[in-house]
């Protein structure tokens, strides 16, 4: 007796059913039933076949149903059944036992090895954690094992190998995070393999070769290393997939020995050196994926010699050379992927007459013209050809690609107009020819293809206005004709962004783009832009527009350098799903409106290059995903602490506040913006201190304040931020020492220009460590200023009494007699101060300018040598500065020219000058 119902009955399943006794057969899947399995089903003991699969049935297994010992079949597939499924485990008279996809849980339990009758267990897409049991290995009558995706972990028992009657095993989606074993290799009859997402790691072992029935082996997206080894040549296999790993080595050359495998997929591993030629040998193979290996040479003929072949993916290598002839024999290629690769010359024509879907030649190095006979295709479904170097125009038979969905040919050289034949193909869905040199208008044709979801035109040099026709395009979600010469207006009341849900959407590229930017567009932005459905980022910066525009369902609004005038609009703090807002270079004033608070989503802010003034709003605080503000240029001002008030929470990254008239001390709460990296306040009017508490800004790599009237000293522990690579404190009124670490001992790297009484090594001024006084300066240095200075009266005296002798006797002889008595006593004075006095021997002055020690101290003065001239047994570090000014002051009253010589009053200045300097 049997009961089979299969027409969506539903409720729950009664009891009562227990009552048929002699039911043999009961079948009632694929319906609707829910609740829990009844008890009661535990009496039907002449029962051998029991499905429940693919209802709602919940909660645990009864363990009733541990009794039905004649049990054969049993599927309890597709439920949402929980708990240990430990009582069927009992049923040893099972053949069949299926309870996947339900929510089971636990280790499995070893009792599973009570199932010796067990052909096909299904167990897979539960919540099984723990390894298999090594009682699995009692099950020698299984034939098909299936247990994917659950949490079954490695490593797998040795007893596994002692499933000799197993065909296929399914172990994918689980984190196993051990080798294969090589064990494996004893299961004699393993023809199907499957260990995809198992997160195995080691290589692929040897032993494999010896299950000399296997036909099919998965091993993707896994850590596996190594090379393929040889031994694998042996089997007869059908697919080979082992894509996603970390093979590596040289393709081997016996691949060629796989007659009969159909599919060979390697890609995104580490294998190098050629494609092997051998690959040709392998008759039935139909697709081949290589792509994003590193795989180098030119592309051999021979691999056209497997005539079968349907696909072929060679993508992300180094591949080299033409493909004049390669794929001349691929008589039955229908996708062919060279992108990203090396290979030069010209796109061959016989590419036309393959029976191609898809030809992807993205970014290779081709040139010359795209063959006409290609548009003739009416197999071709996409053509990538984008960043190449193909140059001519687009010929009008590209209206004769009808099947065409995709058309890619971006970054190249292409120019001349767009034809309207191209609004011929009505199955367009992406059209991007961006960056090229395309010119003219663009064809109103183009909103015949009605089911365009991306345009992009941008980076050419269209020109006219853009087509109402396009405002038709229902299905568009990307619209980009930026930096183009467009002009006119924006087509009015447009269906484009409209529909939230198009039919197919496998080709979408960047969904939700409005990009108009970089034109001379101008008049009045369409009010219906403001009821988009699609979600997009509005660009319409760069031209000449001059109202503002709003919707709730913005991303990212780009007006930035347009001609927008007055107020910023307080609802713009309504568009609660706004992210970037800019509206830099424009004419904008009046204050920043408080409800830019509401911008929760609002990550970068540029409202620069404006005549906004007033404070910035304390809301703009609470803008908690900000990362960029960006308000140089305008005129606001006020103070900043109360817009750091929150500052704690902030993770702003940058902020621009230059060129503005805030002012008020740089509050200490600065120190807490930890995410800062970018700090701009320079062209402002700050005052007090720089904050210690800048130097907890650990991130902070560029910090200019600039043009300010900061005082005090710099803190240490801003110059020793380990990532600030540019500091500017230049024009302000700082004062003290440069501190002698980080940023502040690169020139490169910091900016002190404008603090006139900041000192230290990197100013060339050696600060004192130890404050002097006046009383020291005269018991020590002022003593010897007052001598030089004796010395230097002493010297304009006798120089004078010179000249007025000379003017008196008019004897040229006499004249000479004297210069020289004079400079000898002058060298005398300056000999004393110079090193030359502790030299053994003489200098020879011969080659200096005059002859004498005088030439010879202005020499060195000239080349920034000073430091030469002094006797350095005298010298310290406290008095090396002090006696380096005065050798200055020495050498201008020695000037041969007397205009240039200082009166004794500068002389003095000078000295108390240095004295001051010490105090």
């Amino acid at each position: 007796m049997g009961c089979s119902c299969d027409n969506l009955l539903s409720g729950e399943l009664s009891s009562e059913l227990g009552l048929l006794t002699q039911l043999q057969t009961l079948q009632l899947g694929t319906n609707s039933f829910s609740g829990k399995i009844p008890p009661g089903l535990g009496r039907l003991s002449q029962l051998n076949t029991l499905d429940l699969s693919s209802n709602g049935f919940t909660g645990s297994v009864p363990n009733q149903l541990g009794e039905l010992i004649g049990l054969q079949l049993l599927d309890l597939s597709n439920n949402l059944l929980s708990g240990s499924p430990v009582t069927l485990f009992k049923l040893e008279s099972l053949t069949s036992l299926d309870i996947s996809n339900n929510s089971f849980s636990g280790p499995i339990p070893p009792e599973i090895g009570n199932l010796k009758n067990l052909s096909d267990l299904y167990i897979g897409i539960n919540l099984f954690s723990g390894p298999l049991p090594p009682q699995i290995g009692d099950l020698s009558r299984l034939v098909n094992f299936f247990a994917p995706s659950c949490a079954i972990t490695g490593p797998l028992p040795e007893e596994i190998s002692n499933l000799k009657s197993l065909s296929k095993l399914d172990l994918s989606n689980n984190p196993l995070k051990c080798s294969i074993p090589k064990s494996v290799g004893k299961m004699d009859n393993l023809s199907i393999l499957y260990l995809v997402y198992s997160e195995l790691n080691g290589s692929i072992p040897a032993e494999l070769g010896n299950c000399k029935n296997l036909k099919t082996l998965m091993l993707s997206f896994n850590s596996l290393s190594g090379v393929l080894p040889e031994e694998l040549s042996k089997l007869p296999m059908l697919t080979f997939s082992a894509d996603k790993n970390q093979l590596s080595g040289p393709l081997p050359a016996w691949f060629g020995k796989w007659n009969q495998v159909e599919s060979l997929l390697l890609s995104n591993n580490r294998f190098t050196g050629n494609v092997p030629a051998e690959i040709g040998n392998c008759s039935a193979l139909r697709v081949i994926t290589l792509s994003s290996n590193v795989l180098s040479g030119e592309i051999p003929r021979e691999l056209c010699n497997a005539v079968e072949l349907v696909e072929i993916d060679l993508d992300g290598n180094f591949l080299t050379g033409g493909i004049d002839d390669v794929f001349l024999r691929c008589t039955n290629l229908s996708q062919l992927v060279l992108m990203n690769n090396q290979i030069n010359g010209s796109i061959p024509e016989y590419l036309a007459e393959l029976p191609l879907m898809v030809l992807d030649l993205d970014s290779n190095n081709l040139s010359g013209n795209i063959p006409v006979s290609l548009w003739n295709s009416l197999n071709l479904m996409e053509f990538s050809a984008a960043n190449n170097f193909l140059e001519g125009s687009l010929p009008a038979e590209i209206g004769n690609a009808v099947q065409l969905e995709r058309l890619e040919l971006s970054n190249n050289q292409l120019g001349g107009i767009i034809p309207k034949e191209i609004g011929n193909i009505i199955t367009l869905s992406v059209l991007n020819l961006n960056s090229n040199m395309l010119e003219g208008n663009i064809p109103v044709e183009l909103g015949h293809s009605v089911a365009l979801t991306t345009l992009d035109l941008g980076n050419n040099q269209l020109s006219g206005s853009i087509p109402e026709k396009l405002a038709d395009l229902v299905q568009l979600h990307c619209l980009v004709l930026s930096h183009n010469k467009l002009s006119g207006s924006i087509p009015s009341k447009p269906l484009y962004f409209r529909e939230a849900s198009i039919p197919d959407s496998s080709f979408f590229q960047h969904l939700g783009v409005f990009d108009l930017s970089h034109n001379m567009l101008s008049g009045s932005i369409p009010e219906e832009m403001g009821n988009l459905v699609v979600v997009v980022d509005l660009l319409l910066n760069n031209n000449k527009f001059a109202e503002l525009v709003d919707s709730s369902k913005l991303q990212g609004l780009y007006l930035g350098n347009n001609q927008l005038t007055g107020t910023i609009p307080g609802r713009l703090g309504g568009l609660c799903s706004l992210v970037k807002l800019n509206l830099s270079g424009n004419q904008l004033h009046g204050p920043v409106p408080r409800s830019f608070g509401d911008l929760k989503e609002l990550t970068h802010l540029d409202l620069s290059y404006n005549e906004l003034d007033g404070e910035l709003p304390s809301s703009v605080s609470q803008m908690m995903s900000l990362v960029g503000l960006y308000v140089q240029q305008n005129r606001l001002s006020g103070p900043l602490g109360e817009l750091l008030s929150s500052s704690t929470a902030w993770k702003i990254e940058t902020m621009n506040l230059s060129n503005n008239f805030f002012d008020g001390n740089l509050p200490r709460s600065i120190g807490n913006l930890s995410y800062l990296t970018y700090l701009d306040l320079h062209g402002n009017k700050f005052t007090g201190a720089v904050p210690v508490e800048l130097g907890n800004l650990m991130q902070l790599q560029y910090f200019d304040v600039s043009g300010n009237m900061l005082s005090g000293k710099i803190p240490e522990n801003i110059c020793a931020l380990v990532n600030l690579f540019y500091l500017s404190l230049a024009e302000n009124s700082l004062e003290g020492p440069v501190p002698r670490s980080g940023s502040c001992l690169n020139l490169s790297r910091i900016s002190l220009a404008g603090n006139k009484d900041l000192c230290g090594r990197i100013l060339g001024l050696d600060c004192r460590i130890k404050r002097f006084n006046n009383l020291y300066f005269l018991n020590a240095w002022g003593l010897a200023g007052v001598a030089v200075g004796c010395m230097i009266v002493t010297l304009s005296t006798a120089l004078a009494l010179r000249k007025w002798i000379m003017r008196d006797s008019g004897q040229g002889d006499a004249e000479k007699i004297e210069e020289r008595k004079l400079n000898s006593f002058t060298d005398q004075n300056l000999y004393f101060l110079s090193s030359s006095s502790r030299l053994k021997e003489p200098l020879n002055f011969k080659e200096v300018e005059g002859g004498n020690l005088v030439g010879w101290v202005s020499q060195k003065i000239k080349k920034g040598q000073t430091a030469d001239v002094l006797d350095p047994t005298v010298l310290s570090a406290d008095s090396k500065p002090m006696m380096l000014q005065v050798l200055q002051i020495v050498a201008v009253c020695m000037s041969d020219n007397p205009a240039n010589r200082p009166t004794m009053l500068k002389v003095l200045k000078f000295l108390k000058g240095i004295g001051d300097e010490l105090v």
